[in-house]
């Protein structure tokens, strides 16, 4: 208990806080001196989209990440306010699909992993989505199930997601989906579909 105190004074004496290893903002660019470690390829923006690919530190295939933030931030956790971030990705050879909901606790237990989307002026369709290893999301995190969902958004200008919090509240947005067909050419070809 007083080890755990003194390393909690420590961190909060040097100014220290809890940071996602896996932040994309604090990867380097990818470079001769950047060898084995894990960086940015390239990123680019089309349309709403913005797109990152990262290399991995060793071996595997390059992961591509492709997102569209909503036009309206989503209440959060004390009062704050985030944008929620609709993410298409190709991680391992696996095609996902995520709508990820801020700082809202996300669950897939009964009707909270029920996901309405609604595209342009089409009818709203119900999908059965999965809850992201972090709990801020819900999505298809196989390729089976995403690339369908994403071919589907071909096209469309604005996509218009509802679904449930764990706790409760009703979490609305929508994004611009303009280009989406050519934005995703990379990551189509690097998740080969």
């Amino acid at each position: 208990m007083k080890t755990m105190l003194m390393l909690s004074a420590c961190i909060a004496g040097f100014g220290l806080a809890a940071v996602p290893a896996a932040a994309s903002d604090e990867l380097p660019n990818c470079s001769p001196e950047t060898v084995g470690v894990r960086c940015i390829e390239r990123t680019e923006e089309i349309g709403p989209w913005q797109i990152q690919e990262l290399v991995p530190p060793v071996g595997s295939q390059n992961s591509l990440s492709m997102s569209s933030q909503s036009f309206q931030p989503l209440p959060g956790m004390f009062g704050s306010e985030e944008p929620a971030e609709l993410v298409l990705s190709c991680i391992e050879n696996t095609t996902q699909f995520e709508v990820r909901f801020g700082q809202n606790f996300m669950s897939d237990v009964g009707d909270f992993g029920t996901l309405i989307y609604k595209l342009d002026d089409q009818p709203p369709v119900l999908l059965q989505a999965v809850v992201s290893e972090d709990n801020d999301a819900l999505g298809l995190f196989t390729g089976a199930q995403a690339i369908p969902v994403i071919i589907g958004l071909f096209g469309a200008e604005r996509l218009l997601v509802s679904a449930t919090s764990f706790t409760g509240r009703t979490l609305d947005a929508s994004f611009s989906i303009q280009d989406i067909e050519p934005a995703a050419s990379s990551l189509r070809e690097l998740c080969r579909w």
